[in-house]
């Protein structure tokens, strides 16, 4: 039996120390991107790809502890099957790894599902390798392949030579159980994110992060979750047609009212996780549940039409930094590739001469939300393991006030102007508070109304103390939701779901107790801000400035394979799959409708090709 767990192990070994191998590879075929990197990243990149490696090889070692389970009398056919199995996977894998080589230089992105586009199209195929040194490369792959089989098929006939007769009532049980465990490797562990690429990207260096990335994890990824399709589902007209409504909605507008101070302020984003307008009084919500943003949104700037674009954190994260809407099908923060084309808020700011940050306290690989962050231009980014673990007092990571303390006293010590963002979590389920109850009940909607109260009062206690710093003068603080959530059960439409809040303060605004009643999208937000601020917005296509004096107001919101489309004179709210309006209010007219399928295949359009 130790022989067989010992041959699993190294063979698990084996395949990780090869992984490692083809990214060195990598770095030494691209040796010039290689070198303009610090060499302590070339480390770094090996050290965090090494979790997807071993992921990997996990999957690879699912078939090898399957198949022990039945040689306890007779191996000899385990050992020919194997052979057969790891000759198969390394001609495959290796495969994978040479055509990255190349492809890399082409795409800048890792190999993925993307390249089977071109088996349809061999011609192009061809001409798309352009000059690429086809004979070296296959002379590249045949000795790889030749290594890497050698290796592995000494590694089978020595340790299998040495397997004993033992019995079914010990192989069965025992790989079986074996076999199960291998979830947890191929999860990355027992974490609450599973793996993706935010575990293993680590740097503002994109090509540090790319050389961490396992190639046949990433390609089998891609083709499980279909990242790769250049097929939009949702296509109701001519692409031209579709584009031209979608941009009647954007008017070019020089014209914003101001609202804030002119100059280099200061910029605070907080994001309250499942914030919906149901539990804001100063919204008609339900009343004493966020007192103190109640308190606040007299003396701020409320706007009482803001949509959330997606339902899920990912969607609106990038909906709020990067003015993109939400995809109803997929999340383009899953997709590092493309992701990496968007436009950002902290990237404006960074290049602009802000400092720029962001705070979350629970794992920021959540949902692939690193890979994003990253690729952001964040000089600096806090989550739970810039923590002490006396704080890790919640399933997700740190409570809210531990994370906005820390907020405040970093942004004491912040060169300004600074733009720092911060994500809450205590609000998500299963909603735990450090604190005493408030609201009483244990009922899922009354803890999440509890869980609201706390988050309310940990901002509250943030905004009084900030009022005292020298530096409240000169910054913005906005407080929004990631996105809005069916609970509580007072309003069951769509709508009111996706209603969220948004509240700007401090001593830079210049308009304080108003409110601003124009239907507006998270994704406005972008685009609003840096013209209040005269910084450049033209690549947030999908963002509208709220103030424009030529604005048309409107929201899009997506969820599961549907959509809903805000006017001010009604909404509609549509099934993709069957078509059907599920629901409607007020006056929209059927050219209504035609704007929000043609909104859904144009913004689904500028995903796919991204």
């Amino acid at each position: 039996m130790r022989k067989r767990l010992e041959f699993l192990a190294i063979y698990g070994i084996s395949w990780v120390v090869l992984f490692q191998f083809f990214r060195i590879l990598f770095l030494a075929y691209h040796y010039k991107k290689t070198l303009e990197l610090p060499s302590s990243l070339w480390a770094k990149s090996a050290a965090h790809g090494l979790q997807m490696d071993i992921s990997f090889a996990g999957y690879i070692l699912m078939i090898p502890a399957l198949l022990m389970m039945f040689t306890a009398r007779k191996w000899k056919w385990y050992a020919n099957t194997l052979a057969i199995f790891s000759a198969i996977v390394a001609f495959l894998i290796t495969f994978l790894v040479i055509a990255d080589l190349e492809l890399f230089k082409a795409w800048g992105f890792r190999i993925d599902g993307t390249s089977l586009h071109y088996l349809k199209t061999p011609k192009e195929a061809v001409a798309s390798m352009g000059a690429a040194p086809i004979f070296p490369l296959l002379l590249l792959f045949a000795g790889l392949f030749v290594l890497v089989w050698k290796l592995l098929r000494t590694v089978i006939k020595r340790s299998t030579g040495a397997f004993e007769k033992t019995g079914f009532i010990y192989t069965i049980p025992v790989f079986l159980i074996l076999s199960a465990s291998l979830i947890i490797p191929i999860r990355g562990g027992l974490q609450l994110a599973p793996m993706n690429e935010s575990a293993v990207f680590f740097s503002d260096k994109s090509f540090a992060n790319y050389a961490a990335v396992n190639v046949p994890w990433n390609f089998m990824s891609s083709l499980l979750n279909a990242t790769y399709s250049k097929k939009n589902p949702f296509v109701y007209f001519d692409e031209s047609q579709a584009d031209q409504l979608v941009k009647s909605l954007y008017r070019a507008d020089s014209t914003s009212e101001q609202v804030v101070k002119a100059g280099k302020i200061n910029v605070v984003v907080i994001i309250w996780e499942s914030f919906t307008a149901k539990v804001a009084g100063s919204l008609n919500g339900l009343q004493n549940v966020t007192p103190q943003f109640d308190q606040l949104a007299k003396v701020g700037m409320l706007f009482t039409q803001m949509y959330a674009s997606g339902n899920r954190s990912d969607k609106g994260m990038v909906a709020i930094l990067s003015g993109y809407p939400a995809q109803p099908t997929n999340s383009i923060i899953k997709i590092p590739k493309k992701t990496f084309s968007l436009p950002s808020l902290p990237k404006v700011f960074h290049k602009n001469g802000w400092y720029t940050s962001f705070y979350y306290g629970g794992e920021t690989e959540f949902a692939n939300m690193k890979s994003y962050f990253l690729q952001q231009d964040f000089d600096q980014i806090i989550d739970k393991n810039d923590f002490d673990e006396k704080d890790m007092n919640s399933k997700w990571g740190a409570h809210d006030h531990i994370v906005l303390d820390r907020l405040m006293d970093d942004l004491d010590k912040q060169k300004q102007p600074f733009f720092s963002t911060l994500f809450t979590l205590s609000s998500h389920e299963p909603f735990e508070v450090p604190v005493k109850t408030v609201i009483k009940g244990n009922d899922s909607e009354q803890l999440f109304l509890n869980a609201h109260h706390y988050t309310d009062a940990s901002i509250g206690d943030f905004i009084k103390n900030a009022k005292t710093k020298p530096w409240w003068d000169n910054t913005l603080i906005i407080i929004i939701a990631d996105h809005g959530h069916p609970l509580p059960e007072t309003d069951r439409t769509k709508p009111a779901e996706f209603h969220i809040p948004m509240l700007w303060l401090g001593g830079a605004l210049e308009k304080h107790s108003t409110k601003v009643d124009s239907i507006c999208s998270q994704t406005d937000l972008a685009t609003t801000l840096l013209n209040q601020l005269h910084l450049p917005s033209g690549s947030f296509n999908w963002s509208n400035d709220i103030f424009g004096k030529q604005r048309v107001p409107f929201a899009y919101f997506a969820f599961n394979n549907g959509l809903g489309w805000m006017k001010p004179g009604g909404y509609l709210v549509r099934d993709n799959i069957g078509g059907n309006i599920t629901e409607k209010a007020g006056a929209l007219t059927p050219e209504e409708e035609n704007f929000g399928k043609a909104y859904l295949q144009s913004s689904f359009n500028d995903y796919l090709k991204r």
